[in-house]
């Protein structure tokens, strides 16, 4: 199995070029720079992929480590369809990465700042509310690989509860806490 980190910006993981033996590619912020990143490392031979990065939650602690197991996207075609699926596609609301896993990861459009409540919808603070964590990549790649049969793992450590003023400091800290969980 060839496998690659993938993994938003370098200030994540301190701009290392390799984690445990394996390569790190950065994908930029987004699902479309992560989806584009995902299939560029596919097509380079690449059979799994794990996604780590920093994230935010309201339901766990700043530093927590969180095996993601399901992945919903926002995406709101709505008359098309309900929040959250793809138009015309089927099974389109969430992505199941790994099953025995109970945690889940909202990928969103947005940096969730919680001083702009506000702007965001109902069913985007539903989301919010309701996974374990939110990020802005790993549904993008999720997708890939799914369509590509590559086998993908995503851990996130929480940075941010929609206050940005530690970001850079909790992400050091716990992207050295993540690797001890992979094998």
């Amino acid at each position: 199995m060839k496998t690659a980190f993938i993994v938003a910006l370098p200030d994540e993981v301190h701009h290392a070029e390799e984690l445990k033996n394996i390569p790190v590619f950065y994908s930029g912020v987004g699902k479309l720079n992560a989806a584009m990143k995902a299939m560029e490392l596919i097509q380079q031979g690449y059979t799994e992929l794990i996604n780590i990065g920093s994230c935010g939650s309201v339901q766990h602690k700043l530093g927590e480590i969180i095996r993601v197991g399901k992945v919903y996207q926002d995406i709101d075609g709505r008359p098309l369809c309900e929040y959250g699926h793809t138009p015309f596609e089927q099974n389109s609301e969430c992505i199941v990465i790994d099953s025995v896993s109970e945690f889940s990861c909202f990928t969103t459009d947005y940096f969730y700042d919680h001083k702009q409540d506000a702007k965001y919808s109902a069913e985007y603070h539903h989301r919010i509310r309701n996974t374990s964590v939110f990020d802005m990549e790993l549904f993008g790649i999720a997708k890939v690989c799914q369509r590509n049969n590559v086998k993908l793992r995503a851990f996130k450590w929480v940075s941010d509860d929609g206050n940005f003023d530690h970001w850079i400091e909790n992400c050091r800290i716990s992207s050295e806490k993540v690797l001890s969980l992979i094998d």
